[in-house]
C-alpha cells in the first residue's frame, strides 16, 4: 500500500514536471507578438459607420540630383536640324541607354552642342527647364525629357526576396519599396526599419516603425536614390538559425530529467 502512494505521489510530481516542460516550450515558440506582425496596428479592428478614417500624409517633394546620378536626357524638336552646326540628332549629348549621363561629383553632366550644365541640387523638372533654355540656342522649340535612370532603393536583412530595386517613377515611398521585396518574413523587425540615407559625405541613420500609422507623417516616408531599407530579424529567428534555440530546450530538457531522477530515487528511499 505504502508502495502505490509513494507511486502515485511520484507520477504527480512526474506530471507536474512535464507541464513546466510544455509551459516553457510555448512561452519560447510564441515570443512573436501579433501586434509586431500586423502593419498599421493602431487602427480600429472594424471601420466606423461613419466613413474611412483619414490619416494626413507628409507632403511629397521632388529628389534632388545628386553626383553619381544617371540622368536619361531626351530632346524632341520640330527641327531635327541644329541651327548652328550641320550634326543632326534628337538627343542631346552622346547618350548610352544603359548608361546616360553621369552627373559627376561637382554636379555636372557633359552635353555635346551645349558643353557643361550644372545640374547638382536641381530636381529633374527643374534641370528640364535649365536644359531646355541652353537647347533653345542650337534647337528650334525643343522639348526636354529628364529622369533619374537609376533610382534604386536597396532592401537588406529579413524580407523575402532582398535586393536592389529600381523603379521608373522618382515617387516612392517605403511601403512600395517593401512590397518590391516581396514583403517583410514573418520574423522581420516590422517597428523598427533603419534606413540608410546618403546626404553629402554623411550618411542618416533613421528608424522606422510600420506597425503605426504615423509612418505616413515621417520626413522619411518617401524614399531618395539609393536609400538602403534594413530589416533586422527577431531574435527567435536569429536563435533559430544558428541552433541556440535548440540547444537551450536540450539543456532544459535535461535539467528537468535529472530532477525528475532525483525525486524518484527520494521516493524510492
Amino acid at each position: 500500500m505504502k508502495f502505490y502512494t509513494m507511486h502515485d505521489q511520484f507520477r504527480g510530481r512526474l506530471q507536474s514536471v512535464f507541464v513546466l516542460l510544455f509551459v516553457s516550450m510555448i512561452s519560447v515558440s510564441s515570443c512573436i507578438s501579433p501586434k509586431k506582425v500586423i502593419y498599421f496596428n493602431n487602427l480600429p479592428d472594424t471601420v466606423a459607420a461613419s466613413g474611412p478614417i483619414v490619416i494626413k500624409s507628409v507632403k511629397y517633394e521632388d529628389p534632388k540630383i545628386l553626383p553619381n546620378d544617371i540622368l536619361s536626357i531626351a530632346l524632341q524638336t520640330m527641327d531635327q536640324q541644329p541651327t548652328n552646326t550641320p550634326i543632326n540628332t534628337s538627343v542631346v549629348g552622346t547618350f548610352n541607354p544603359l548608361t546616360g549621363f553621369l552627373v559627376d561629383k561637382n554636379g555636372n553632366i557633359e552635353l555635346s552642342l551645349i558643353g557643361f550644365v550644372h545640374v547638382g541640387g536641381l530636381t529633374t523638372s527643374e534641370a528640364r527647364e535649365l536644359i531646355k533654355d541652353k537647347a533653345a540656342e542650337f534647337y528650334k522649340s525643343p522639348v526636354v525629357n529628364v529622369r533619374i535612370a537609376n533610382f534604386e532603393i536597396n532592401v537588406l536583412g529579413d524580407v523575402n526576396n532582398p535586393g536592389v530595386y529600381p523603379f521608373p517613377s522618382e515617387k516612392v515611398n517605403i511601403m512600395e519599396a517593401i512590397a518590391a521585396s516581396g514583403d517583410l518574413a514573418i520574423t522581420g523587425k516590422r517597428n523598427n526599419v533603419l534606413l540608410v540615407r546618403t546626404e553629402g559625405d554623411d550618411r542618416k541613420f533613421v528608424r522606422l516603425d510600420l506597425t503605426n500609422t504615423s509612418v505616413f507623417s515621417s520626413p522619411y516616408f518617401y524614399l531618395r536614390q539609393r536609400d538602403i531599407l534594413y530589416v533586422e530579424p527577431s531574435r527567435f529567428k536569429i536563435e533559430s538559425s544558428d541552433n541556440t534555440l535548440v540547444r537551450d530546450l536540450g539543456i532544459v530538457t535535461s535539467l528537468i530529467s535529472v530532477a525528475a531522477l532525483i525525486l524518484a530515487f527520494r521516493n524510492i528511499k
